[in-house]
C-alpha cells in the first residue's frame, strides 16, 4: 500500500490526537456526547500523564548512568532527555490510540518522573504534583467536574509497602493520631 494511502501510519494517527484534544478542549456545548468526549479525554490525559511520568522515571535512570560513564571517561555530558508530546496509551479495550497532551504537560509529568527517579522528590511530593497537573488539565482543557486519580500505581505501591514514604497510602496523606 503507497504511504499517501495509508490511515493507520503514525503520523496521521498523532495528527488525529492533536486534533482530538483541541476539539474537546473547544467544547462549548454540554450535551450528553460532549460530556462522553470530555470524559474520554480526561482518561486519556490520564493514562498519558501516568506514562509520561514512567517514561521521565525510566529515561533519568538511563541518563544517570551514561552521565556517570561520561564523567568518568573525560567527556561531555550529554543533554538530559525530553517528553513527547504524544504517548502511545492502551485503552479499556485493549487498543492502543496516540494522545496528544500539550508540551507544557509532558514536559511537566516527564520532569517529575525525573524528579522522582532522582529522589530529589518524594512519592507523596510526586503524587501530589501529578495530581495538581492531571486536575489542571481535566479542569482548564476538559472542564471536567469529577477527578480522577493520576498515579494510582504508585498510591496502591505505596499502600501495600511498609507505610515510610511520608505516610502515604492509597486515598492521600495519613492522618496522624
Amino acid at each position: 500500500m503507497l504511504p499517501i494511502f495509508n490511515t493507520t501510519s503514525p503520523a496521521l494517527l498523532k495528527k488525529k490526537a492533536k486534533e482530538a484534544f483541541d476539539q474537546v478542549s473547544e467544547l462549548e456545548s454540554d450535551s450528553r456526547n460532549a460530556r462522553s468526549m470530555r470524559a474520554r479525554a480526561g482518561v486519556m490525559a490520564r493514562a498519558f500523564i501516568d506514562k509520561s511520568f514512567i517514561d521521565g522515571a525510566e529515561k533519568m535512570a538511563i541518563f544517570q548512568d551514561v552521565a556517570m560513564a561520561c564523567l568518568a571517561q573525560g567527556q561531555p555530558i550529554p543533554d538530559e532527555p525530553t517528553a513527547s508530546v504524544f504517548q502511545q496509551v492502551e485503552t479499556a479495550a485493549g487498543k492502543l490510540v496516540w494522545v496528544y497532551l500539550p508540551e507544557e504537560y509532558a514536559q511537566s509529568a516527564f520532569h517529575l518522573g525525573g524528579r522522582y527517579q532522582r529522589m530529589d522528590i518524594t512519592a507523596q511530593q510526586a503524587i501530589e504534583g501529578t495530581q495538581n497537573l492531571l486536575d489542571q488539565i481535566c479542569r482548564y482543557e476538559f472542564k471536567l467536574d469529577e477527578p480522577l486519580s493520576a498515579l494510582q500505581f504508585l498510591r496502591d505501591e505505596i499502600a501495600e509497602g511498609d507505610g515510610n514514604d511520608a505516610g502515604v497510602v492509597a486515598d492521600g496523606p495519613e492522618t496522624q493520631g
